[in-house]
């Protein structure tokens, strides 16, 4: 996606080039035994939501290691879980100033405080910051892109979504929030190539209704609307999709919303298999939806994909189909999650 205002961006990048964080220079002390007990003690009651029990025991370990990391990452999530941010803050900032292998996860809470103080340009420079140290990393990429999306900066957004699905593509939130990037700024067919995977992954769960809604709307134009071609040229796509909806309104033969859908489906899978978009110039979509959505083709799973992922949609017609072919189902589940992106 493409940003046209450069001046803005330039000065935007410049104001983000300072840090509010350097790297670690000090080294922890080793956990004793009595230390493990009492942190294993602290997590065993955040995760029965007894936060106040959980903070004692994390500040007792303090109180006998003040160098031990555990133990400040505890106390900052314990604050964090308690809406004390400011506080979370100050303990993972402290924990930052080690070097330990918990760094990631330290600066995604310590980010997360800023996003919850209502702070994004902080949140913007610790998440940077943190991507620079572990530039591979997926979850610090997908909260990179969340501020990126808080600040409007979409093509960023898009790129740092991009980087964490390459890390792991199996993060269907990284999916969502790419398809709804597509889908806000004129995208058709990559929205809806993306936004169908987010569902694949997680069919029933928020924001899967969403999800759905925005991919019937998509589906309902009846002229081309995805003019964009940076992320490829899918106009043959959509222009194959509009035409098919206006000859399927005009029959007589009414069809349910849902019939109407996954025969535009089966369009969908035919447009993206035609050799016109192997000699294209590559893009994400190009390298990474449109081969897994041939192969899927290819596979003969076209069918039980698109009743997969309308699960939950309250039609019976799609609640049918998935009781008589549950093997046409774990099929595809084994086929997905084998899937080599």
């Amino acid at each position: 996606m493409k940003l046209f205002w450069i001046t803005t961006l330039v000065l935007y990048l410049a104001g983000c080039s300072s840090v509010a964080l350097s790297p670690p220079s000090k080294n922890p002390r080793t956990s004793s035994r009595a230390e493990k007990q009492l942190l294993e003690q602290g997590e065993n009651y955040f995760k029965q939501g007894k936060i106040d029990l959980a903070l004692q025991k994390s500040q007792a370990v303090l109180n006998l290691n003040p160098a031990n990391v555990e133990a400040m990452y505890a106390v900052a999530t314990s604050y964090l879980a308690q809406g004390e941010y400011t506080k979370s803050l100050e303990f993972s900032k402290r924990a930052a100033s080690y070097k330990t292998d918990h760094l990631p996860d330290i600066y995604l809470l310590m980010g997360l405080a800023y996003e919850r103080l209502e702070d994004p340009w902080n949140a913007l420079r610790t998440y940077r910051f943190a991507a620079s140290q572990y530039p591979q990393n997926p979850a610090i990429q997908y909260r990179l892109g969340q501020i990126y999306v808080v600040l409007n900066k979409p093509e960023l957004a898009a790129d740092a979504f991009k980087v964490a699905l390459r890390a792991d593509p199996n993060i269907a939130a990284a999916h969502f929030q790419l398809g709804m990037l597509y889908y806000s700024h004129g995208y058709s067919t990559p929205a809806i190539l993306s936004l169908s995977v987010a569902l694949l992954l997680e069919p029933k769960r928020d924001p899967a209704p969403t999800i759905r809604k925005h991919i019937s709307e998509l589906l309902s134009h009846s002229v081309i609307t995805g003019k964009k071609t940076d992320e490829g040229n899918f106009q043959s796509v959509d222009s194959a999709l509009a035409s098919q909806r206006k000859a399927l309104l005009k029959k007589s033969a009414k069809r349910t919303g849902f019939e109407i859908v996954k025969t535009q489906y089966q369009t969908l899978f035919k447009e993206l298999n035609k050799s016109t978009f192997k000699n294209q110039k590559k893009t994400f979509v190009l390298e990474y939806y449109v081969p897994f959505y041939n192969k899927l083709y290819q596979r003969g799973l076209n069918d039980a994909y698109v009743y997969y992922i309308f699960q939950g949609s309250k039609d019976k017609a799609t609640d049918s189909w998935l009781k008589k072919h549950p093997g046409k189902i774990q099929q595809l589940e084994r086929w997905v999650k084998k899937y080599n992106w």
